[in-house]
């Protein structure tokens, strides 16, 4: 009897331990949950997210794109170009062109030929040549599609930045001028029409505080840990916007400012959240 009882609990033993085995190897094997497809973000636990400029952990270096070799190559076959902008939530990687007057490149590509959505080019007045000369808001223009959809073409994508959840996604945007590649934050979005002068490459004085001080009535967003000082250098991207323009006027823009940060900037912890009553047009 104590022989078969010494056996049953043998028996019993190993039963026990195999169980445990068969679970742990099925957990190793668990199904990853369905992520959720976000135009502009890549999903996580891909190895692509680890060298994505937006994931940088807080405190770490942002780290730059280089965009030299494409910048040269445009100013090869047009030497008109004078930047390359990056902006990865919205789909950009595109050059900057600029011409004499600011409706040269209002219907021309790249390479100076007819298209219906022309090219992305900047104010005529803004200096791109460096970091250095860089005017106080440096502004670049590019069309966008009547229905405002966020997946359309050229700068209709700006649209998707109007969610406060997609901003903290993206919160960055890149420009290339010869020999630097600058990085900009996202600080402000708004809807405003052009009686609002946020094109003005050099506001001084009371002109610069009162343009502050129209941005932050206007901006849709509320940052808590990124804010504009009047000794900012501005990037401004403008586009149309109808979807607000409830006359048809087609004097209504939409507008996003990214502040310069400086070299070696690190990433700063933030919060975003929309604002509930921003002042429109």
């Amino acid at each position: 009897m104590k022989r078969i009882r010494k056996s049953i609990r043998f028996m019993l033993c190993m039963a026990v331990i195999l169980f445990a085995m068969t679970t742990a190897v099925m957990g190793c094997y668990q199904k990853d949950p369905d992520t959720v497809d976000i135009p502009g973000k890549t999903p996580s636990g891909t190895s692509e997210q680890q060298t994505d400029p937006t994931s940088t952990p807080a405190g770490k270096a942002i780290p730059t794109v280089n965009r030299q070799a494409e910048l040269a190559d445009a100013k090869s076959k047009n030497p008109d170009a004078v930047a390359w902008l990056y902006i990865p939530g919205a789909e950009v990687d595109d050059p900057v062109m600029q011409a004499e007057d600011n409706g040269f490149y209002l219907n021309r590509d790249e390479l100076r030929e007819y298209s219906t959505w022309g090219c992305y080019y900047a104010d005529c007045r803004d200096h791109l040549s460096s970091r250095e000369v860089l005017d106080t808001n440096t502004v670049i223009y590019g069309h966008s599609s009547s229905d405002c959809d966020p997946d359309g073409v050229r700068f209709t994508k700006l649209h998707r930045y109007m969610d406060a959840d997609f901003v903290k996604e993206n919160p960055y945007i890149y420009l290339s001028v010869d020999g630097d590649d600058l990085i900009f934050q996202i600080t402000a979005l708004f809807i405003t029409d052009i009686e609002f002068d946020y094109i003005n490459p050099n506001p001084m004085g009371s002109k610069l505080t009162e343009f502050f001080q129209t941005v932050e009535r206007k901006n849709w967003l509320d940052f808590d840990g990124v804010t504009f000082s009047e000794g900012d250098t501005i990037l401004t991207l403008s586009t149309c916007c109808r979807k607000y323009d409830k006359t048809n006027s087609g004097n209504q823009r939409l507008v996003i400012m990214a502040k310069l940060l400086p070299e070696g900037a690190t990433e700063q912890a933030f919060t975003v959240k929309p604002v509930k009553k921003p002042e429109m047009p």
